[in-house]
C-alpha cells in the first residue's frame, strides 16, 4: 500500500515541555488510523504539524508526498481538518457556514454536494439556523460537511465526538466508515476506546512518544492499565434517605417548544445521581433551572429546601457547580483560584489556607500550588475545577459533563474524587455521555424528548431493558425520540 502520511523523527518543544519526541510512523492510503493517548500526550500538536498550522523543531513529515513545511499551500487544498473544538462560525447559519467554507476552497456547494449529501440531508431542515443554536451532534455533522466540501483526499479529525451523546457518536462513526469506503484516508484521535476499536490500526502516544502501533486489540491489551483501567468499586453504606432535591411536574418552554415536559423526581442526600439523555433531550435546561440559572415555566422544584422560582440566589450561594467548560481563571495560580473561590463563597479568611492545603494534598496538586492554571494538563485542571466547586463544602454539587475529552485513566481518577465527596455526604448530580461512568451512579434518570423515560439503579435498568450495559440501554431509549436531537 502507498503511504499517504509519513512522519519521520518529529520533535516539538514548548519552552521546557517536550510535547513530541522522535515520533515516526506512516498511514496508508484509504486507512482509518487512530491516535490515542492521555491528555497532554501530544496528539493535538501532531495534528497541527500535519495540517501545516505549526512547524516541528526537528524531523520531517509529508502528506500526499508534499512536505508540511514547504508545500503547505498545496496540502491545505487537499486535506480536511476538524480541530478539537468545533471550527464553525457560531453566528452564521448552517447554510452560510457551508457556503463560506466552499468559498475558502474556491469551489461551490453544488460542485461537491455528492460528497456531503448523506450527511447534509440530516441537518438540512435547520439550514437557516445559526450554528451556535445547534446541538452538539448537529454541530459535529455540520463541521464534517465543512471539512468535506472540497472533496479532500485526507481527513484529520482531532477528538471530533467529544461532548456528543452515544447515539450521535455511533452515527458519526458510521459516516467515517462510508468515507473510508470511498477511498478517503482518515486520521482520528479519540478518548473513547470503543471508537478506537473501529480503526484499522492505532498509535498510542504517551508523554510525547509513540509507545506502540498495531491493531486496536493488541494496543488496548498491551497498555490496558492506562487505556482500559479496571472499574471502580464503591461500598455505599450511606442510609440517609433525606431528599435534598425535589422536582414535581417541572416544565420549561421556549415559545412553542417544550424543552422540559412535566418531569418529577427526588435526589437523596449523599447520592450520586446520573442525569442522562441524548443531545437536545432537555437535561441541560433542567439542570440550569435546578442551579438557579433559569426559571421554570410551571411546576415546582426545591434544592436544599430553596424554591427555584423564588430563591434562586440562595441556591447559587449554597451549591457547587462545574460546567462543561471549566470555570477556572487561567491567569491565576492553583492556590489563587482556590483563594478566590473561597472568598466568593464567604469562607472566613483565616480558614481558606487551611482548607486549600488539605484540598491540594488530597487531589495531588500541592506541589503545583504556585503554577498558573493555563500551564496545567487538562486532567489536572479538571481535578482543580471540581475541588473549587466543593471548596465551600456544599450539600449538593452539579457536574455538567465534567470529563468530556478526558482519557480513561484520568476519568477514573476523577470519579474517585466524586466517590470521596459522596462519602462525605455531598449529593452529586452529574450528566455524562460516557456510559461506563453511568455505571458508577447510584441511580440514573434517562430523558427522552423532555420527559423522564426511565429512572432506577444501573443494574435495575439493565435488567428491565434486557441490556448487557448502560450503553445498550441508552441506545434503546434514544431511538424512541420523536423530536430532533436539535
Amino acid at each position: 500500500m502507498t503511504p499517504v502520511i509519513e512522519i519521520e523523527h518529529i520533535s516539538k518543544r514548548y519552552g521546557k515541555t517536550e510535547a513530541l519526541h522522535d515520533v515516526s510512523f506512516t498511514v496508508q492510503r484509504g486507512e482509518l488510523f487512530g491516535l490515542i493517548g492521555p491528555d497532554g500526550a501530544g496528539k493535538s500538536t501532531l495534528f497541527r504539524i500535519l495540517t501545516t498550522l505549526l512547524n516541528a523543531d526537528s524531523g520531517k513529515a509529508s502528506v500526499l508526498n508534499h512536505d508540511v513545511r514547504h508545500d503547505y499551500r498545496t496540502i491545505r487544498q487537499t486535506i480536511g481538518y476538524m480541530p478539537g473544538r468545533f471550527s464553525l462560525y457560531q453566528d452564521l447559519t448552517v447554510e452560510e457556514n457551508l457556503n463560506f467554507f466552499a468559498t475558502i476552497f474556491h469551489t461551490t456547494v453544488a460542485e461537491h454536494y455528492h460528497q456531503i449529501k448523506d450527511i447534509y440531508e440530516q441537518i438540512a431542515p435547520f439550514r437557516n439556523r445559526r450554528a451556535g443554536a445547534l446541538s452538539g451532534g448537529m454541530k459535529q455533522k455540520l463541521a464534517l460537511c465543512c471539512a468535506l466540501i472540497h472533496s479532500p483526499e485526507v481527513l484529520f479529525l482531532d477528538e471530533p465526538t467529544t461532548g456528543v451523546d452515544p447515539v450521535s457518536r455511533k452515527e458519526f462513526w458510521q459516516m467515517l466508515g462510508r468515507l473510508r469506503d470511498q477511498g478517503i484516508t482518515i486520521m482520528v484521535s479519540t478518548p473513547f476506546m470503543d471508537e478506537a476499536r473501529k480503526c484499522e490500526r492505532i498509535a498510542f502516544l504517551y508523554e510525547g512518544k509513540i509507545q506502540g502501533i498495531d491493531t486496536p486489540d493488541i494496543i488496548l491489551e498491551k497498555f490496558k492499565d492506562i487505556l482500559c483501567p479496571p472499574r471502580l468499586k464503591r461500598n455505599n453504606t450511606g442510609n440517609d434517605y433525606t431528599p435534598v432535591i425535589r422536582v414535581h411536574e417541572l416544565v420549561k418552554q421556549f415559545g412553542t417548544f417544550t424543552a422540559v415536559d412535566h418531569i418529577s423526581f427526588e435526589v437523596k442526600r449523599g447520592e450520586i445521581f446520573g442525569f442522562l439523555g441524548a443531545n437536545g433531550a432537555g437535561k441541560t435546561t433542567a439542570m440550569r433551572i435546578l442551579c438557579g440559572l433559569s426559571l421554570p415555566s410551571s411546576g415546582h422544584a426545591e434544592v436544599m429546601g430553596y424554591d427555584v422560582s423564588t430563591q434562586s440566589e440562595d441556591i447559587k450561594r449554597n451549591i457547587g457547580y462545574m460546567s462543561q467548560k471549566f470555570s477556572l481563571y487561567e491567569d491565576l495560580t492553583v492556590w489563587e483560584n482556590l483563594r478566590l473561590f473561597g472568598g466568593i463563597y464567604g469562607i472566613r479568611e483565616k480558614e481558606i489556607p487551611v482548607r486549600a492545603e488539605e484540598m491540594l494534598n488530597r487531589i495531588g496538586l500541592y506541589n503545583e500550588r504556585n503554577t498558573l492554571v493555563r500551564e496545567l494538563p487538562l486532567g489536572w485542571k479538571q481535578r482543580l475545577a471540581f475541588s473549587a466547586a466543593i471548596f465551600h463544602r456544599p450539600q449538593v454539587v452539579f457536574l455538567d459533563e465534567p470529563t468530556g475529552g478526558v482519557d480513561p485513566a484520568t476519568r477514573r481518577q476523577f470519579w474517585q474524587l466524586i466517590y470521596q465527596a459522596a462519602d462525605q455526604g455531598i449529593t452529586v448530580f452529574v450528566t455524562t455521555h460516557y456510559m461506563d461512568e453511568a455505571e458508577y451512579c447510584d441511580r440514573i434518570s434517562m430523558m427522552v424528548d423532555g420527559r423522564i423515560r426511565a429512572l432506577d439503579t444501573p443494574e435495575a435498568l439493565k435488567s428491565h431493558f434486557h441490556a448487557k450495559d448502560m450503553d445498550e440501554v441508552f441506545q434503546m431509549l434514544a431511538r424512541e425520540a420523536k423530536r430532533s436531537s436539535d
